[in-house]
């Protein structure tokens, strides 16, 4: 489950920021929260990975967004607040199970769809188009100009219902 939620993870930041290298970094950022088994403050992690405090918040901030991290709120001694960010299994399984959700929702919603009639799909961005679709774009993807393929709708809902049913047993 762990491979899983790092995928997530790093994907996402990398999606968000339109880098790699950022997905990477909150890799490292998350892993190192889940390591240590406790609750660390944005400048603690920014010293103990030699990066930037902007850009762990940032990151901090962002996976805090989607529920990928846990962050809990602390007044110090000095009255001043502190935040700390933490990352553990309960958190882990939360993330999945809250994007397994999401996932069974739009296949559900795929699958209604696919009973209404045929359908084709881009092989290369895998964009779905109904036939008027279809042959309202001379039979070619819009994105990305690719001769669009014919599919099955049984064979479709099908393929769906099982990546459907893999889900719900997360």
């Amino acid at each position: 489950m762990r491979d899983v939620y790092m995928y997530i993870v790093e994907k996402s930041v990398a999606w968000e920021f339109d880098s790699p290298e950022y997905g990477r970094l909150a890799r490292k950022v998350v892993d190192m929260l889940y390591e240590r088994k406790e609750d660390l403050s944005d400048d603690r992690i920014a010293i103990l990975l030699n990066i930037s405090t902007a850009e762990t918040r940032r990151i901090l901030q962002y996976l805090m967004r989607l529920g990928l991290v846990g962050v809990r709120k602390k007044t110090t001694e000095d009255y001043r607040i502190e935040y700390t960010w933490y990352v553990d299994d309960e958190i882990i399984r939360q993330a999945i199970s809250s994007r397994a959700r999401v996932a069974r929702e739009k296949i559900s919603m795929l699958i209604r769809s696919l009973t209404e009639g045929a359908y084709y799909i881009c092989p290369n961005c895998f964009t779905m188009y109904t036939l008027d679709e279809a042959v309202n774009r001379g039979g070619l993807c819009p994105i990305c100009g690719a001769q669009l393929e014919y599919v099955e709708s049984v064979e479709g809902i099908n393929k769906l219902t099982k990546v459907f049913e893999k889900l719900e047993k997360l």
